[in-house]
């Protein structure tokens, strides 16, 4: 049993899913406020970090245990505003407040250059647009902005494998995975929404993203055609599916797999630019 807690494969994929299907769960059988099932997500991702890489001292010394605080942070604040009820712009304002600060910590030792700079601003872009791009809590369920993050995940964790970043690679799959297992609670049925805490899982990816382009040599340059992915919540809404159980489960399943298209750009592309070798981890 303990060296297969200790394979790679099982580390970034069938632990974490286990984990957010029994986060997810436990969430969903004590019936708390809406929204917060998908805090699930988040703590699911935290143990899997904990229990594989450790956890890091504080302060931490490296980006990726900034990354674990960071997220530690973003986790308890997304279930603390769905717990007391905050949502829409005051949710939306509350996670870009945490995203753009967790980023600027993050990538401060790479602030000595034009490109890291550049990085930064992008990435400030696209937190900006997880945080007010979708109006947490609303009607539509979480399946679209939960394919978002999946496909996010997997475009973060294809991308940084190829790259040889093993450490980001593992903990982006990994969350791809725990992201998997709250899909599987709101399969063919839609259970929970989204909330101020499944916004704040979205950017996790944001801050993996960032420490994968600021402090390794992959071509993180190629998570641009992942992007398209955030766009899950309005193709939802144009999907030409009846308004019936069968209609509502057919759509959740299409938007998933069309989501996931530009992480899978993303992923070729990378290994196009990387001499079509990929990582051998």
């Amino acid at each position: 049993m303990s060296e297969l807690l200790h394979d790679p494969f099982v580390q970034s994929s069938v632990l974490p899913l286990l984990a957010g299907v029994l986060a997810v769960g436990g969430i969903h059988v004590l019936k708390p406020v809406r929204g917060l099932a998908a805090a699930g997500i988040g703590a699911a991702f935290l143990a899997v970090f904990a229990l594989v890489v450790g956890v890091p001292a504080l302060p931490p010394p490296s980006s990726m245990g900034k990354l674990f605080w960071a997220a530690s942070a973003g986790v308890a604040l997304g279930a603390a505003a769905d717990g007391l009820g905050v949502k829409d712009r005051a949710g939306s304002a509350l996670v870009a407040a945490w995203l753009a600060a967790s980023l600027v910590w993050i990538a401060m030792p790479a602030l000595d250059s034009a490109a890291g700079v550049l990085t930064l601003l992008v990435l400030l872009a696209v937190a900006a647009w997880v945080a007010f791009g979708r109006m947490p809590g609303r009607a539509e369920g979480a399946t679209a902005p939960a394919a978002a993050l999946l496909a996010l995940a997997l475009a973060v964790g294809g991308t940084a494998l190829i790259g040889s970043s093993a450490s980001v690679a593992q903990m982006a799959l990994a969350l791809a995975a725990a992201t998997g297992g709250f899909l599987l609670w709101n399969w063919p049925v839609e259970r929970h929404v989204w909330g101020v805490s499944g916004q704040a899982a979205l950017g996790v990816i944001v801050l993996l993203a960032g420490v994968l382009a600021l402090f390794t040599q992959t071509q993180a340059i190629v998570l641009l055609l992942a992007l398209p992915a955030l766009l899950a919540g309005r193709l939802r809404r144009h999907l030409p599916v009846p308004d019936t159980g069968f209609g509502r489960a057919a759509g959740a399943a299409a938007v998933t797999v069309v989501t996931v298209l530009p992480a899978l750009a993303a992923v070729g592309a990378a290994y196009l630019l990387g001499g079509a070798e990929a990582s051998p981890y």
